[in-house]
Protein backbone atom coordinates (compact mmCIF):
# COMPACT_ATOMS: atom_id res chain seq x y z
CA UNK A 1 0.00 0.00 0.00
CA UNK A 2 1.23 3.56 -0.80
CA UNK A 3 1.19 6.45 1.56
CA UNK A 4 2.82 9.74 2.12
CA UNK A 5 5.81 9.44 4.09
CA UNK A 6 7.97 12.13 5.83
CA UNK A 7 11.32 10.30 6.25
CA UNK A 8 12.86 7.27 4.53
CA UNK A 9 14.15 4.49 5.91
CA UNK A 10 17.67 3.82 5.46
CA UNK A 11 19.35 0.55 6.67
CA UNK A 12 20.84 2.09 9.79
CA UNK A 13 17.60 3.70 11.00
CA UNK A 14 17.12 3.57 14.96
CA UNK A 15 14.06 4.10 17.02
CA UNK A 16 12.23 7.92 16.44
CA UNK A 17 11.83 8.02 20.13
CA UNK A 18 14.45 10.81 22.06
CA UNK A 19 17.63 9.09 24.08
CA UNK A 20 16.56 5.69 21.96
CA UNK A 21 19.73 4.05 20.02
CA UNK A 22 17.65 0.93 19.04
CA UNK A 23 17.48 -0.37 15.77
CA UNK A 24 13.62 0.63 14.29
CA UNK A 25 11.60 -2.64 13.73
CA UNK A 26 8.37 -1.11 12.12
CA UNK A 27 7.35 2.55 10.42
CA UNK A 28 4.17 4.17 12.27
CA UNK A 29 1.72 5.49 10.49
CA UNK A 30 -1.63 7.78 11.85
CA UNK A 31 -4.70 5.59 10.76
CA UNK A 32 -8.24 7.24 10.62
CA UNK A 33 -11.20 6.73 8.52
CA UNK A 34 -14.33 8.91 7.13
CA UNK A 35 -17.02 7.20 7.26
CA UNK A 36 -19.34 10.28 5.24
CA UNK A 37 -16.69 10.25 2.41
CA UNK A 38 -15.64 6.34 2.99
CA UNK A 39 -12.26 8.13 2.46
CA UNK A 40 -9.33 6.21 4.45
CA UNK A 41 -6.46 8.46 6.14
CA UNK A 42 -3.07 6.78 6.19
CA UNK A 43 0.57 8.73 6.29
CA UNK A 44 3.72 8.31 8.01
CA UNK A 45 3.72 9.50 11.58
CA UNK A 46 5.43 12.74 11.38
CA UNK A 47 6.23 13.10 14.88
CA UNK A 48 7.42 9.63 15.06
CA UNK A 49 7.77 7.68 11.77
CA UNK A 50 10.10 4.86 12.94
CA UNK A 51 10.18 3.10 16.83
CA UNK A 52 11.65 0.02 17.92
CA UNK A 53 9.59 -3.21 19.04
CA UNK A 54 9.93 -1.92 22.86
CA UNK A 55 9.07 1.03 22.82
CA UNK A 56 6.21 -0.15 20.16
CA UNK A 57 5.17 -2.02 23.45
CA UNK A 58 5.28 0.83 25.68
CA UNK A 59 3.44 2.81 23.50
CA UNK A 60 0.16 1.09 23.26
CA UNK A 61 0.62 -0.20 26.55
CA UNK A 62 0.47 3.51 28.07
CA UNK A 63 -1.91 4.68 25.38
CA UNK A 64 -5.10 6.44 26.17
CA UNK A 65 -8.34 6.56 24.20
CA UNK A 66 -10.25 4.88 22.18
CA UNK A 67 -9.20 3.06 18.85
CA UNK A 68 -11.86 4.17 16.62
CA UNK A 69 -12.07 6.50 13.39
CA UNK A 70 -12.53 9.66 14.24
CA UNK A 71 -11.64 9.33 17.95
CA UNK A 72 -8.24 10.61 19.20
CA UNK A 73 -5.38 8.59 21.15
CA UNK A 74 -2.74 10.22 23.66
CA UNK A 75 0.26 8.02 23.18
CA UNK A 76 3.28 8.69 25.15
CA UNK A 77 5.85 8.67 21.57
CA UNK A 78 3.77 8.37 18.72
CA UNK A 79 0.73 11.30 17.27
CA UNK A 80 2.17 13.59 19.25
CA UNK A 81 0.02 16.37 17.05
CA UNK A 82 -3.03 14.61 18.20
CA UNK A 83 -4.60 14.44 15.42
CA UNK A 84 -7.59 12.21 15.28
CA UNK A 85 -7.10 8.20 14.19
CA UNK A 86 -4.45 5.91 15.61
CA UNK A 87 -1.23 4.45 15.39
CA UNK A 88 -0.48 1.67 13.60
CA UNK A 89 2.78 -0.24 12.90
CA UNK A 90 4.05 -1.78 9.67
CA UNK A 91 6.93 -4.45 10.17
CA UNK A 92 9.87 -2.86 8.69
CA UNK A 93 10.38 -6.20 7.01
CA UNK A 94 6.98 -5.92 5.10
CA UNK A 95 7.47 -2.36 3.59
CA UNK A 96 10.87 -2.51 2.84
CA UNK A 97 10.90 -5.94 1.23
CA UNK A 98 13.86 -5.63 -0.96
CA UNK A 99 15.97 -4.73 1.62
CA UNK A 100 15.40 -7.44 4.02
CA UNK A 101 14.54 -10.69 1.87
CA UNK A 102 16.82 -13.54 1.88
CA UNK A 103 18.83 -12.07 4.54
CA UNK A 104 20.00 -8.54 2.75
CA UNK A 105 20.69 -7.16 5.36
CA UNK A 106 22.13 -8.97 8.36
CA UNK A 107 23.49 -7.79 11.76
CA UNK A 108 26.78 -10.04 10.87
CA UNK A 109 29.44 -7.95 11.85
CA UNK A 110 32.19 -9.56 9.53
CA UNK A 111 30.16 -8.51 6.28
CA UNK A 112 29.64 -5.31 7.26
CA UNK A 113 33.47 -4.79 8.07
CA UNK A 114 34.56 -6.36 4.81
CA UNK A 115 34.83 -3.09 3.48
CA UNK A 116 37.56 -2.27 5.41
CA UNK A 117 39.82 -4.74 3.86
CA UNK A 118 39.55 -2.10 0.89
CA UNK A 119 41.53 1.09 1.55
CA UNK A 120 42.95 3.52 -0.44
CA UNK A 121 46.48 2.44 -1.14
CA UNK A 122 44.68 -0.97 -2.60
CA UNK A 123 42.80 1.15 -4.86
CA UNK A 124 45.76 3.52 -6.02
CA UNK A 125 47.26 0.54 -6.60
CA UNK A 126 44.65 -0.67 -8.80
CA UNK A 127 44.32 2.70 -10.45
CA UNK A 128 47.76 2.31 -12.03
CA UNK A 129 47.26 -1.69 -12.35
CA UNK A 130 43.88 -2.43 -13.14
CA UNK A 131 44.81 -5.72 -14.51
CA UNK A 132 45.60 -6.94 -10.66
CA UNK A 133 41.77 -6.93 -10.14
CA UNK A 134 41.85 -10.08 -12.23
CA UNK A 135 44.04 -11.39 -9.50
CA UNK A 136 42.11 -10.95 -6.48
CA UNK A 137 39.74 -13.50 -5.20
CA UNK A 138 36.29 -13.13 -5.97
CA UNK A 139 34.57 -12.19 -2.36
CA UNK A 140 37.74 -9.04 -2.73
CA UNK A 141 36.64 -7.69 -5.94
CA UNK A 142 32.65 -7.86 -4.77
CA UNK A 143 33.92 -5.68 -1.39
CA UNK A 144 35.49 -3.68 -3.99
CA UNK A 145 32.85 -2.85 -6.16
CA UNK A 146 30.74 -2.14 -2.92
CA UNK A 147 33.44 0.16 -1.69
CA UNK A 148 33.08 2.32 -4.75
CA UNK A 149 29.60 2.26 -4.59
CA UNK A 150 29.89 3.61 -1.25
CA UNK A 151 32.01 6.20 -2.50
CA UNK A 152 29.57 7.36 -4.89
CA UNK A 153 26.87 7.93 -2.42
CA UNK A 154 24.83 4.57 -2.40
CA UNK A 155 24.50 2.86 1.35
CA UNK A 156 25.84 -1.01 0.62
CA UNK A 157 25.17 -4.29 2.09
CA UNK A 158 27.09 -7.08 1.00
CA UNK A 159 25.20 -10.16 0.57
CA UNK A 160 26.58 -13.36 2.40
CA UNK A 161 29.44 -14.76 1.03
CA UNK A 162 28.10 -18.43 0.60
CA UNK A 163 24.62 -17.41 -1.08
CA UNK A 164 23.67 -18.45 -4.71
CA UNK A 165 20.76 -15.89 -5.60
CA UNK A 166 22.00 -13.76 -8.51
CA UNK A 167 22.78 -10.88 -6.11
CA UNK A 168 26.47 -9.66 -4.53
CA UNK A 169 25.65 -6.40 -3.34
CA UNK A 170 22.63 -4.59 -2.55
CA UNK A 171 23.03 -0.81 -3.06
CA UNK A 172 20.17 2.20 -1.78
CA UNK A 173 20.65 5.26 -3.24
CA UNK A 174 18.96 8.18 -1.16
CA UNK A 175 17.26 11.00 -2.73
CA UNK A 176 14.80 14.08 -1.94
CA UNK A 177 12.36 11.74 -4.65
CA UNK A 178 12.91 8.86 -2.12
CA UNK A 179 15.31 5.81 -2.43
CA UNK A 180 15.93 3.19 -5.07
CA UNK A 181 17.23 -0.22 -4.62
CA UNK A 182 19.94 -1.51 -6.62
CA UNK A 183 21.19 -4.60 -7.28
CA UNK A 184 24.78 -5.86 -8.34
CA UNK A 185 26.30 -9.33 -9.44
CA UNK A 186 30.20 -9.33 -9.93
CA UNK A 187 32.24 -11.26 -11.98
CA UNK A 188 35.88 -11.59 -11.36
CA UNK A 189 36.67 -13.31 -14.74
CA UNK A 190 39.68 -13.33 -16.99
CA UNK A 191 39.82 -11.47 -20.06
CA UNK A 192 39.36 -14.14 -22.37
CA UNK A 193 35.91 -15.59 -20.24
CA UNK A 194 32.88 -13.08 -21.35
CA UNK A 195 30.26 -12.91 -19.03
CA UNK A 196 27.18 -14.75 -21.08
CA UNK A 197 23.37 -13.95 -21.95
CA UNK A 198 22.61 -16.60 -19.09
CA UNK A 199 23.79 -14.82 -16.55
CA UNK A 200 22.44 -11.63 -16.92
CA UNK A 201 18.67 -13.38 -17.83
CA UNK A 202 19.30 -14.44 -14.82
CA UNK A 203 20.09 -10.97 -12.28
CA UNK A 204 16.83 -9.72 -14.73
CA UNK A 205 15.05 -12.21 -13.26
CA UNK A 206 15.52 -11.41 -9.83
CA UNK A 207 15.92 -7.86 -10.43
CA UNK A 208 11.82 -8.27 -11.35
CA UNK A 209 11.15 -10.94 -8.79
CA UNK A 210 12.86 -8.63 -5.94
CA UNK A 211 10.98 -5.39 -7.73
CA UNK A 212 14.64 -3.74 -7.46
CA UNK A 213 14.62 -0.67 -9.36
CA UNK A 214 18.26 -1.77 -11.64
CA UNK A 215 20.50 -4.57 -11.91
CA UNK A 216 24.00 -3.99 -12.61
CA UNK A 217 26.44 -6.85 -13.69
CA UNK A 218 30.23 -5.50 -12.79
CA UNK A 219 32.89 -7.53 -14.29
CA UNK A 220 36.82 -7.77 -14.85
CA UNK A 221 36.05 -8.57 -18.47
CA UNK A 222 33.07 -8.24 -20.83
CA UNK A 223 30.25 -9.32 -22.18
CA UNK A 224 29.23 -11.75 -25.38
CA UNK A 225 26.99 -10.12 -27.91
CA UNK A 226 23.80 -12.26 -26.74
CA UNK A 227 24.28 -10.53 -23.44
CA UNK A 228 24.46 -6.94 -24.82
CA UNK A 229 21.37 -7.46 -27.00
CA UNK A 230 19.94 -8.72 -24.02
CA UNK A 231 20.00 -5.80 -22.54
CA UNK A 232 19.17 -3.41 -25.06
CA UNK A 233 15.77 -3.12 -24.58
CA UNK A 234 15.91 -3.05 -20.64
CA UNK A 235 18.33 0.05 -20.60
CA UNK A 236 16.38 1.27 -17.13
CA UNK A 237 16.74 -2.16 -15.49
CA UNK A 238 20.15 -3.47 -16.22
CA UNK A 239 23.08 -2.28 -16.79
CA UNK A 240 26.23 -3.82 -17.84
CA UNK A 241 29.89 -2.67 -16.46
CA UNK A 242 32.88 -4.37 -17.98
CA UNK A 243 36.59 -3.49 -17.60
CA UNK A 244 37.04 -0.49 -18.50
CA UNK A 245 33.85 0.99 -17.02
CA UNK A 246 35.77 -0.88 -13.57
CA UNK A 247 38.37 1.00 -14.37
CA UNK A 248 36.76 4.79 -14.82
CA UNK A 249 35.71 4.13 -11.30
CA UNK A 250 38.45 3.64 -9.94
CA UNK A 251 39.88 6.33 -11.74
CA UNK A 252 37.55 8.63 -10.00
CA UNK A 253 37.41 7.49 -6.91
CA UNK A 254 37.34 10.06 -4.09
CA UNK A 255 36.16 12.84 -6.20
Amino acid sequence: MEYKKYKEFKTDTICSVDGCNSKADYEVVLYDYYHHYTETFYEQDLTCPFICQMHMEENETKANGERRPRGVVDYPYTNKHAAQGYSKYNPLKEVYPQLFDSGDIENNEKIHSDLNEINDELIQYLSKHPEFMREMNARKFEILIAEILKDKGYEVTLTPSSRDGGKDIVAVYNSPFGHQIFIVECKRYNEQNKVGVEIVRGLYGVQVAGNYNQGIIATTSTFTKGAIDFVKPLKFQLELKGFEDIKEWIKNYGK
